[in-house]
């Protein structure tokens, strides 16, 4: 069998493993170091991506070392190459929550030039040491302890599977809620969306929310016509391309209007500077700096500076500048929508799609969505 199949041979017993519910069949020191690095996956996706990749060199190549995961290191291989061209696509189709745009090897985690024994690997950048001590001990019991790889990568496809079939379930019943709308106004929706960016880890939300505004927006104002919303790209420093989180861009293919939102971070001169930078060789119609941090700006003092600035840019570089807090844009949005209840449906719909392809969505926002949705009654449950 070619690489491809060995994973997909894998996906394919992992699903009778979780059919069976024969988890526990398997060694415990596997399910131990295993079951950690799942549990820890919503920050530590490219671990879990690293190790599927050395699991499939070690089935593909028996005598390859796979603690040597670079060329530059003698004897070793390139496991990056491995997972650029394997396994990054093949987590795309049946893990998409959980799988890198490129490749695993683009974190400092992974990397670095560090072999991965229990020697030099305590050198690794992983923050969690229970984490690097469980990733480390699955390649000792496999280069050390001859454990069979075939039987590791088949397990942790089990438990990604078993991780991936929860998660469904309660983005199923997300947009069964939002499908229950009932009497909405701004004031209403504007206290949900504060409860909702109040969860922790919560910087994506924000941009998810104005998101589903332009989807409304877009189509029906006539600033936009002949001009597309992009998709919503990977927020993740290591991923993200492109001028801001939202991007609209006109027929010529030239970008028209961006949107960039902060969180938690007080917009100053340096943000604007930042922007002159970033457009200096391309014309932007309109770029708006978003913040959820209160009022915006850290005094009154400096929001006249940035304001001042921010005019004698538009004279300087033609490129009209709008800072602003999250809050009171999405104020300012709403009155343009007519249906309430269709924003409150593509918020939801958009949570759960960016859940299902990132981990910027954690399965608890959209726990904590549906318990707004209850307590509002927005729902007739």
């Amino acid at each position: 069998m070619n690489e491809k199949e060995i994973l997909e041979r894998a996906y394919l017993e992992a699903q009778k493993i979780v059919s069976e519910n024969s988890f526990r069949e398997f060694d415990t020191s596997l399910c131990e170091n295993v079951d950690f690095l799942i549990d820890k996956i919503g920050s530590n996706k490219s671990i879990v991506s690293a190790l599927a990749t050395s699991l499939l060199k070690k089935i593909t190549n028996p005598e390859q070392d796979i603690r040597l995961h670079r060329t530059d290191f003698e004897n070793g291989y390139s496991a990056r190459s491995l997972d650029t061209k394997v396994v990054t696509p093949f987590f795309k189709r049946h893990f998409p929550k959980y799988a890198n745009k490129e490749s695993a090897f683009l974190t400092l985690s992974t990397r670095e030039r560090i072999k991965w024994n229990k020697n030099e690997g305590k050198n690794l950048k992983i923050r969690s040491k229970a984490l690097k001590r469980s990733f480390l001990n699955v390649f000792e019991q496999i280069e050390d302890g001859n454990a069979n790889p075939r039987v590791y990568l088949n397990y942790l496809f089990a438990k990604l599977q078993a991780l991936s079939s929860k998660d469904e379930l309660i983005f199923q019943l997300a947009k069964k809620q939002s499908g229950r709308s009932g009497v909405l106004n701004i004031n209403l929706i504007i206290e949900m969306l504060q409860r909702h960016f109040a969860e922790k880890l919560s910087s994506r939300l924000p941009v998810v929310a104005i998101y589903s505004i332009y989807e409304i927006l877009v189509p029906n104002l006539k600033r936009y016509d002949n001009k597309r919303l992009l998709p919503l790209q990977v927020h993740t420093s290591s991923d993200k391309h492109g001028f801001g989180d939202i991007e609209i861009y006109g027929d010529d293919g030239k970008p028209f209007e961006i949107i960039d939102i902060k969180h938690n971070i007080s917009i100053d001169a340096d943000l604007i500077f930042d922007i002159i930078k970033k457009t200096t060789t391309t014309s932007i119609d309109r770029y708006y700096i978003l913040t959820t941090f209160p009022d915006g700006f850290e005094t009154k003092e400096i929001e006249k500076a940035v304001n001042e600035f921010i005019i004698q840019t538009k004279t300087q570089k033609k490129i009209d500048i709008i800072a602003n807090g999250i809050i009171p844009t999405l104020k300012y949005y709403l009155r343009f929508i007519d249906d309430y209840n269709l924003f409150i449906k593509k918020y939801t719909n958009n949570l759960v799609k960016d859940a299902k392809n990132s981990t910027e969505i954690k399965t608890f926002h959209i726990d904590k969505w549906i318990k707004i949705l209850k307590e509002y009654k927005i729902n007739n449950v």
